[in-house]
């Protein structure tokens, strides 16, 4: 599949571009929807939705660049979004930071606020991963089973396509965060459930990712994952032990 959509001249519209628009918006809706169930009210979303999802991608960026140093020699080499890629857990680091200054100078739950504007990582695993497989990046290593790919980048054997892979259990966790966001007995139940489920499934599929190991057996997207899962299991069962009498 082509991943250019249009293409006008020398500006080209790419499929991965305007699925990341519509991951965008499609958060912000459900940060509409149910922030004011979780504590959120729908003012203060209006008031740090667009500029929440500038710091992500501010976020993506620079976690990318810090990730992937020998790529960019120059600034104007960062700042061209045409090169290079973003990297979900420097949106995740970003976002939280955003949301921890905005949720408290409008005097809410920090953890609160983090379960209102969490939806965007599984609803990015969805549609962002499907960009990436139409871009032919992200594949896992080779595979005889039925369902492997050649992709145009590695049309050599057929490899596994982990970016599918990872949109199919993005669908699963964020069925099963509705759930836990419906009967939420603490803030920042909602925001650990989603990233330790996400953080399991990129330590899952990353291990069939021999070629980017950095650490031992660890591939790089597995190092910050590993920690999340420490740190939210932790989270998830002091909020479980403790909930607090007011979100």
């Amino acid at each position: 599949m082509d991943p250019v959509l249009i293409q006008l001249g020398p500006l080209a519209i790419r499929w991965y571009g305007v699925l990341l628009a519509a991951t965008i918006g499609l958060a912000i809706v459900v940060a509409y929807r149910l922030g004011p169930r979780l504590g959120v009210p729908a003012a203060v979303v209006d008031r740090t939705a667009v500029t929440c999802a500038v710091a992500a991608l501010v976020g993506a960026r620079i976690g990318y660049v810090v990730s992937h140093p020998g790529q960019f020699s120059t600034l104007l080499d960062v700042v061209r979004v045409d090169q290079g890629g973003l990297s979900s857990h420097g949106a995740l680091a970003a976002g939280l930071l955003y949301v921890t200054w905005a949720a408290r100078r409008a005097g809410i739950s920090v953890w609160a606020f983090a379960d209102a504007f969490v939806w965007a990582v599984p609803i990015g695993n969805v549609l962002v991963r499907i960009g990436n497989f139409i871009n032919g990046e992200l594949y896992g290593d080779p595979t005889s089973l039925p369902w492997g790919v050649r992709f145009a980048t590695a049309p050599d054997v057929p490899r596994h396509p982990l970016q599918l892979y990872e949109a199919a259990l993005a669908v699963a966790i964020l069925l099963y965060a509705r759930r836990v966001a419906a009967r939420r007995r603490f803030a920042g139940e909602v925001f650990w459930t989603i990233v330790v489920a996400t953080s399991l499934g990129r330590l899952a599929f990353d291990a069939l990712r021999s070629d980017v190991r950095v650490l031992g057996p660890l591939a790089l997207g597995q190092v910050p994952a590993l920690i999340l899962v420490v740190w939210g299991a932790w989270a998830l069962w002091q909020g479980a032990r403790h909930p607090p009498q007011a979100s």
